[in-house]
């Protein structure tokens, strides 16, 4: 495989490494919790916050607020180590979340706390609510998706199909993004004309596409099956035994995000190999 071609895979891979930290991460804050997709939600908000260039310049920085049961802020930022502002997340699409979450927010519940939903859940509550709901720019699939690889729950074939088209819409633009650096460089230094140049780039986005979609298809269905597998461990004597350790629970919870990041990174590795 060409330089190249690991940096384009790898930067796919990278995407599911990213997601099976914030599925540890979660499970550390909230444990087995049901709506661990939320504690997802709100990860991902601190992530992209903190990665933002204007907040790194400026010393902003976001950080979840100790109580993972907080009612009010879910979030605090800070300038320099001083508050500037506080977040509360939500991502609730049901009929009766959106219910829920409006009534909340016109009670005055939140009060000068700013509020960010989902992609989903910001439109859903857009024109009932008093107060402002921007989108968080993160969507109630991915957070389901990352929560249930996190939990071991066995997708259901909509899952798979969600996680297949983001894994690869995902790996198209880092296929297509990667050789149009390289291959802009050649055609510049002589070494390519435009019409090569753009059918590489166009064989890349279709290479990293198929990558991402079999990746994360392969995640999914790979942390479903380790959760099963999980469960039923530790509903042995063994299993008991071991999960009565704070290290053995420990592993038998990581399972199976662990399970689906090798078994992402061996698909997404051979499918790029065949490829090549």
């Amino acid at each position: 495989m060409t330089r190249k071609n690991n940096v384009s895979t790898n930067a796919v891979l990278g995407r599911e490494a990213y997601e099976a930290s914030v599925g540890l991460r979660a499970l550390d804050r909230a444990g087995q919790c049901p709506q661990l997709k939320g504690i997802v939600h709100e990860l991902m908000f601190c992530d992209a916050y903190n990665a933002n260039p204007a907040n790194i310049l400026q010393g902003n920085h976001a950080a979840l607020t100790q109580s993972a049961t907080a009612r009010m802020r879910d979030v605090v930022m800070t300038n320099n180590g001083k508050i500037v502002g506080h977040a509360q997340l939500k991502d609730t699409i049901s009929p009766s979340g959106v219910r829920k979450t409006v009534e909340q927010i016109n009670s005055g519940h939140y009060g000068k706390t700013a509020i960010f939903g989902t992609d989903e859940t910001a439109a859903q509550v857009a024109g009932k609510v008093s107060q402002r709901v921007r989108s968080s720019g993160i969507s109630s699939s991915t957070t389901s998706r990352i929560a249930d690889k996190a939990l071991g729950n066995m997708p259901t074939m909509s899952a798979l199909g969600t996680a297949a088209r983001r894994g690869g819409a995902a790996g198209a633009v880092i296929g297509a993004g990667v050789e149009a650096i390289s291959s802009t460089l050649d055609v510049l230094n002589g070494k390519k004309d435009v019409g090569d140049a753009v059918i590489d780039v166009g064989g890349a986005a279709v290479k990293g596409g198929i990558t991402g979609a079999g990746s994360a298809m392969a995640g999914s269905a790979a942390a479903g099956l380790a959760g099963t597998a999980a469960s039923a461990f530790a509903a042995t004597s063994v299993g008991t035994a071991v999960t009565g350790t704070a290290i053995g629970a420990a592993a038998i919870g990581a399972a199976p995000i662990v399970a689906g990041f090798a078994v992402a990174c061996a698909i997404g590795r051979g499918i790029s190999s065949l490829f090549d």
